[in-house]
């Protein structure tokens, strides 16, 4: 071991009080993300068991496939043919349903958060449906159900009873004849799954005459390329067979596609913690190399080179990034549950996983942690190793005032760049909303490390100016305010860490009330319609045609969604009752008119101005179904935020060509002389029949939307919580080594007279004016990339720009206040210096 590796492990056994909290931020940032990759892998392979036993022992599947929007449904025709094939042990039509709603015997509906309500006609062979009974048995004549052993324990639900059944074409009562265990271990991950027979199933889904899949066991001893060659070559167009190993591939494709995206937010939450311990690592380095400076120089002055000085600091980084990451795994398991418990309180019903600590998850921690603190101590190892034996016995390491100026001139050119970039993202020639907010992400990064490098020229001012209050604390508060700006390089250093926390709160503030403006503008103005009828799932058919003969409304359209190709292009397409809809909302009609006619399609206004059509103007249609249809246009329109689609067409087109006919929401407008009071009494009745639907007037809609995109702002509040608190962590690791630095200087105020009382004031204002300043930086630049993602998103979800600032007002408050909470330690700590030891501290 050399005298230098000696050296270096002393010295941070003589600093570990000083490092330990640069050490805790490290440590947050690496849980954040083992937490996140921890959770990904869990959620990955619950999901990986449970597409085992989806496919189970299904050999092969036959399926609807479609280049674009929703395929068609099967013909239960080619059951039989594919029955006749040599080598074919077992073929079973299926269909399935989402939200299929069970109702309790109390009559409550049942309900999740998250897993849907899945409905299933009942196979026999349990190979093929993946459903044993335990319990009961097979449901096999008209209105009978089985549901999975779990929903019905929690459910209270008992074998014999009759219960309520909320599908697609109506709600139905039916006896529960069984109950079943999807796979070995009825691992539905907290779905409820409900079975129902064959024909009742296909008359309560739409299905009449139709299957969604076939599913296929083959003999045993048989070519199975052969069988499914002939299997497919009785398989009409759009239509596909896929092995075992495919059906297994996709269905772990499809879940693992949305973990990669909950996983991806995760990472990018964990990216911001990491970055702003950057600032916090360097910032520590800095001041304790500063104060370390005659030992540095008694190290230069006996031999030590510039080299073994900087060797010497990164190996002291290495060791901390080491020590950080081994504890942050740790923390990462432990978090892991945090996230969970975060998740569930916000409503998310994450499934159950296990507790996986993969290889790459050890890998990635280390990487991280050891990778952000040798960065963030180059610099000061840097500029330990430049300064003179001589230099550095007689003054600190402080950069000289020509440094000062290199290190503004970046920043500002660096800001410049930023607000370039950003600029080009939302006026250039980028296509789309993700590249355009991939592009202003991008230009916020840069004005972050711009802003965090040219803000030391403006700290002294700024600080001033808040401080200006703080004269009425007297000496206290005069000395707080010098303090704070009295290193503004320190002082910006540790703000910019507060200030890219705060920065992102506000800019997802700005973001969420712009949108609730925007509804509040749209219903204002282009809604007509006195009720919003909304269901997590697909709405009844049956509701639509109950509005209708209720009496109540003048006006009742349902809306549903899917996909056209349009001169090779693919497109949304919008279906409603036209003439209802021209009476419900204000589409922005700018020439023609909506109507019934057939064969007739609006467009949105800016896609006709690319397409070059006008009014009477006809286009080539594809659908899903790989039918081509001409179509006139009848009408342009302006509003794209109710029909946020490029197309609309009315319901008896929609039913032309379309093989499923489910509504996902629907309007409706009172008949004159009905008031809303008499329209909700009699609502009632319609609600009980399908728990499953929400009626909400204007005033509920608004509120309930604004609802969700304040749990939504909750959410994104609270992961960014993390990179908040690391920053406070880093004021208080700052001034708790301030202390020391200055301890001679505040044992000679306590020697003239100030009291414990004023000392603790004098830290703590200080602390909060540092939380003041990354408060004031963060809530600027929030504020302006607030409106440039605005600007970036769509019409059709936010349209009007809106700054919401009495709660940036109670941010800010929280930020002081919580700057003062920061330095109770240091404060502390100062306070009971001794004043003799502190005067003799050299």
């Amino acid at each position: 071991m050399t005298e230098m590796l000696k050296l270096t492990l002393r010295t941070l056994n003589a600093n570990k009080i000083r490092l330990a909290l640069t050490t805790f931020a490290v440590v947050l940032g690496v849980s954040f993300v083992v937490s996140s990759l921890v959770l990904g892998d869990g959620l990955r392979n619950s999901f990986g068991s449970l597409s085992e036993e989806i496919v189970g022992g299904t050999d092969l599947q036959v399926q609807p496939v479609s280049d674009f929007g929703t395929a068609q449904p099967l013909d239960a025709s080619l059951l039989t043919a594919i029955e006749e094939i040599d080598g074919v042990h077992h073929a079973a039509g299926q269909v399935v349903a989402d939200n299929i709603q069970p109702i309790r015997a109390d009559g409550t509906p049942v309900s999740t958060v998250g897993p849907p309500l899945l409905g299933f006609s009942w196979v026999d062979d349990p190979a093929l449906s993946g459903f044993t009974v335990v319990d009961g048995r097979a449901p096999d004549r008209g209105l009978e159900f089985t549901i999975d052993e779990d929903a019905a324990a929690a459910n209270d639900m008992r074998i014999g009873e009759t219960y309520g059944i909320v599908t697609p074409t109506g709600r139905f009562e039916m006896e529960l004849v069984g109950m079943v265990r999807f796979g070995e271990s009825n691992a539905t991950l907290g779905a409820v799954l409900s079975q129902f027979p064959l024909e009742t199933a296909q008359n309560l889904f739409n299905r009449s005459g139709q299957f969604d899949v076939i599913s296929v066991a083959y003999d045993e001893a048989v070519d199975r390329e052969a069988v499914q060659a002939a299997i497919t070559a009785v398989l009409p167009a759009q239509v596909a067979a896929l092995d075992q190993a495919q059906l297994l591939d996709d269905a772990k494709a499809d879940f693992n596609s949305g973990v990669n995206i909950f996983n991806n937010i995760l990472l990018g939450f964990a990216g911001v913690a990491l970055f702003v311990s950057i600032f916090i690592i360097a910032n520590t380095f800095a001041i304790v190399l500063g104060q370390r400076t005659k030992e540095l120089a008694l190290l230069r002055a006996i031999g030590a080179s510039p080299a073994q000085v900087r060797r010497s600091t990164l190996l002291e980084a290495l060791i901390v990034g080491l020590v950080a990451s081994a504890l942050g795994i740790l923390g990462g398991l432990g978090l892991n549950y945090g996230l969970r418990a975060m998740f569930e309180a916000l409503g998310a019903d994450l499934p159950e996983s296990a507790l996986i600590l993969a290889p790459r998850t050890i890998v990635v921690a280390f990487a991280v942690g050891v990778g952000v603190t040798f960065l963030s101590a180059l610099a000061p190892a840097r500029k330990a190793a430049r300064v003179a034996p001589i230099a550095a016995m007689q003054d600190s390491l402080d950069a000289p005032r020509q440094s000062d100026k290199r290190r503004n001139l970046v920043g500002a050119a660096l800001m410049v760049g930023g607000i370039t970039v950003g600029s080009f993202g939302l006026f250039g020639t980028i296509d789309g909303t993700v590249g355009r907010i991939a592009v202003l992400a991008a230009g916020a990064v840069l004005t972050f490390v711009g802003l965090a490098l040219a803000c030391p020229a403006v700290a002294h001012p700024i600080i001033g100016s808040i401080g200006l209050p703080l004269r009425i604390l007297g000496t206290a508060g005069d000395l707080s305010t010098q303090n704070a700006g009295r290193n503004p390089r320190r002082t910006a250093s540790t703000a910019a860490s507060l200030m890219v926390g705060l920065a992102l709160v506000t800019m997802a503030m700005v973001v969420g009330e712009s949108i609730k403006q925007s509804i509040s503008d749209t219903l204002a103005s282009e809604v007509r319609a006195d009720y919003i009828v909304s269901s997590d799932g697909p709405i009844n058919s049956a509701l639509i045609s109950d509005l209708t003969a209720s009496g109540l409304f003048s006006a009742v359209s349902g809306y549903r969604y899917d996909e056209i190709q349009v001169d090779g292009v693919i497109n949304g397409v919008m279906a409603g009752d036209v003439e209802a809809t021209d009476r419900l909302f204000d589409l922005g009609i700018t020439t023609g008119q909506l109507t019934n006619d057939p064969f007739t399609v609006a467009v949105y206004g800016p896609e006709a101005d690319e397409k070059g059509v006008e009014v009477g103007d006809q286009l080539e249609v594809m659908f899903p179904s790989g039918a081509t249809e001409t179509l006139t246009v009848s009408a342009i329109f302006d509003s794209s935020t109710i029909v946020d689609d490029n197309y609309f067409i009315s319901i008896g087109e929609w039913d032309r060509r379309f093989g499923q006919s489910n509504d996902w929401w629907a309007a409706a407008l009172l008949s004159e002389g009905v008031s809303s009071e008499s329209a909700s009494a009699s609502l009632a009745g319609l609600e009980a029949k399908y728990p499953q639907v929400g009626f909400e007037s204007q005033a509920e809609f608004r509120r309930s939307i604004e609802s969700q995109i304040d749990q939504m702002l909750v959410a994104i509040n609270a992961m960014l919580v993390l990179a908040i608190i690391i920053a406070l962590i880093g004021i208080a690791n700052t001034l708790a080594l301030s202390v020391f630095e200055r301890a001679r200087e505040i044992g000679l105020l306590r020697a003239v007279g100030m009291s414990r009382r004023q000392t603790r004031q004098m830290i703590r204002w200080e602390a909060a004016l540092v939380a003041l300043f990354g408060s004031v930086l963060g809530i600027s630049v929030g504020l302006l990339f607030g409106w440039g993602a605005v600007t970036a998103l769509p019409d059709s979800l936010v349209s009007t720009l809106a700054f919401p600032f009495s709660r940036i007002s109670i941010l800010v408050a929280v930020c002081g206040l919580s700057g003062l909470l920061a330095a109770s330690f240091p404060a502390r700590r100062a306070s009971r210096l001794n004043v003799l030891d502190a005067i003799s501290h050299a």
